[in-house]
């Protein structure tokens, strides 16, 4: 995300706290202004503080723990451990309680009116009378609590004026103080996303295990799931006090061009609010999905694309991994960590100017800028040029003993094998798996030798467990499985939401939801088509790795492990 992007998201989400403000009416005679600024803003000024350690006037937020660290910026924000929602968190055996709106003004009396899972809940030591605005103040600023106890030293004291503090108490007051749209009473509903190109194979690979596991496992489950609750209920008439609900899905098939689907998006929800969308297939870049839900605070789980938006900055949608720009990524960091490239050394990138070609030399060019040290020359090729033997003759004369990164696709590499009959034939060529839609044999024997190839998923006979795991599953559910990769995913975004709406129970806000993936395992036994998956406050792509591997020579072109998973 550019900085101008950057600035227009956070501008956006001053104008979503601004609908959370309407949401809270002032009666008559009640203050309209915080701290001299408008609700609206106060609410803006009190996410930065909160989120980002900066205060109103822009200088980061000071503060001490243990007694004289001095801690500024993002050092000390309250989401390090009382997580964006304010739901609180468990990290190294210290319990960080819940300081969100709902929970402020209510005593905290057992471990049921602590959210999150069982492990968590353990770590409750003890309750707390309610808040009030003076205490609050008092506990963020000296560390003593509303009991007169003194807080864990692990607590930032903060060095607030009198203003500031109003207005973080302000946007504490409002943070996950109503449950998120898309939930009632009955039900949280979630939408999942399709286009008129999408096959009917690949729909029924989405969609199939998904309503199989709201169906036939959370719905069906339900009474037993509220009744291990024992009929007791968090205390203090809160809003999530209503335990655990039934699911829906809804199918958002788009039409058109994507320069349409945005405004398509916004009219199915304002339709029907959803809670989030979950997994979803289409064609091109997911850039407006990604954006609608960034727009209007949606979490989108792992969408099944390989042109996701890259950003470090974005929150709402959680990505397998960066697609084909990991790939281009990968090859730089094996480039520039296990080549000793002589001075002089060309770096010659070839792709077609279409979303995958550029999303690989983007990942490429992003990570040589910042690793690399030989020249990088960029060689796109026309949508009408035509690549033949001819071609590869001239490439290699004009870049000899060069090392060259073709970004094609199996139809383009089809004269490859004239480069290794060059008396200028390059050093290294990289060339793309997913490119190559796994037609590795369209890569000639004579040129095996120079070829290293970016591998993003598990390699061939890996994964066997994981996907006798799926299968079971699949067949238990009576699913055929027509489009494999789009159904492993969609399995896994299951067995993720089963583990996730548990420890949520009724807490039901979307930054929690979230926040509660950011926490998760590591996934492996559940991962068909990666070797792990990994997860962690703020991470967008799960998948951390990339292989670079080798081709045997030979009619079974096997493959070769050159690096680890991860490359860092």
């Amino acid at each position: 995300m550019t900085a101008a992007t950057h600035l227009w998201a956070k501008q956006l989400a001053c104008s979503l706290l601004l609908l959370l403000a309407m949401a809270f009416p002032v009666a008559a005679g009640e203050q309209t202004t915080v701290a001299g600024h408008s609700e609206a803003e106060a609410l803006c000024l009190g996410a930065e503080m909160y989120r980002n350690g900066m205060l109103p006037s822009g200088k980061p937020m000071a503060a001490t723990v243990q007694g004289d660290i001095e801690l500024t910026g993002t050092m000390s924000t309250c989401t390090n451990c009382h997580l964006r929602s304010g739901l609180g968190a468990l990290e190294g055996g210290i319990l960080s309680p819940p300081t969100n709106g709902a929970r402020l003004y209510v005593p905290i009396k057992d471990l049921l009116d602590i959210p999150g899972s069982a492990m968590k809940r353990s770590m409750f030591k003890g309750g707390r009378p309610a808040y009030s605005r003076e205490s609050l103040a008092t506990a963020l600023s000296t560390g003593v609590g509303p009991a007169g106890e003194q807080m864990s030293e692990t607590m930032p004291l903060y060095a607030l004026t009198r203003d500031e503090m109003e207005i973080m108490i302000f946007y504490l007051e409002h943070l996950s103080g109503e449950l998120s749209p898309g939930v009632t009473d009955e039900e949280i509903r979630f939408a999942t996303v399709v286009t008129e190109k999408t096959s009917t194979g690949d729909k029924e690979a989405l969609l199939l295990p998904l309503n199989a596991f709201i169906k036939e496992e959370w719905n069906a489950r339900l009474p037993t799931l509220n009744a291990r609750q024992g009929g007791k209920l968090p205390s203090g008439g809160r809003p999530e006090a209503r335990g655990y609900r039934k699911l829906a899905l809804d199918v958002w098939e788009l039409r058109g061009g994507p320069e349409t689907w945005g405004s398509q998006l916004e009219a199915l929800y304002r339709q029907r609010p959803v809670f989030a969308l979950l997994g979803g297939t289409a064609p091109g870049k997911w850039h407006p999905v990604h954006e609608f839900c960034e727009k209007n605070q949606i979490p989108c789980i792992l969408p099944d694309t390989e042109l996701p938006v890259v950003s470090e900055n974005d929150w709402y949608t959680l990505y397998f991994s960066k697609g084909y720009y990991q790939e281009g990524e990968t090859a730089a960091k094996y480039l520039s960590r296990v080549f000793a490239l002589p001075p002089g050394k060309k770096v010659v990138q070839l792709f077609r100017s279409s979303d995958q070609g550029n999303a690989l030399a983007r990942g490429f060019t992003d990570t040589w800028n910042k690793l690399g040290d030989a020249p990088l020359i960029d060689r796109p090729v026309a949508a009408n040029e035509r690549i033949d033997p001819k071609f590869w003759d001239r490439l290699a004369s004009s870049h000899p003993d060069a090392v060259l990164l073709l970004w094609l696709d199996p139809s383009d590499l089809a004269g490859i094998g004239t480069l290794a009959a060059s008396g200028d034939k390059p050093s290294t060529i990289f060339v793309s798996a997913t490119m190559l839609a796994g037609d590795f044999k369209a890569i000639p024997d004579a040129v095996r030798d120079l070829i290293l190839i970016t591998h993003p998923t598990r390699l061939p006979g890996e994964g066997e467990y994981a996907k006798s795991v799926a299968d079971g599953w699949m067949n238990y559910k009576k699913i055929t499985v027509t489009n494999t990769a789009i159904a492993a995913k969609s399995y896994l975004v299951t067995r993720l939401l089963s583990r996730i709406l548990t420890d949520m129970g009724g807490n039901l806000y979307r930054d929690y939801f979230l926040d509660i993936f950011d926490d998760g395992r590591d996934e492996t036994n559940t991962s068909v088509l990666y070797p792990k998956l990994s997860f962690g406050p703020g991470q967008r792509y799960a998948s951390k790795g990339c292989y670079v591997v080798s081709l045997a020579k030979g009619d079974n072109a096997k493959v070769v492990r050159q690096s680890d998973w991860v490359l860092y």
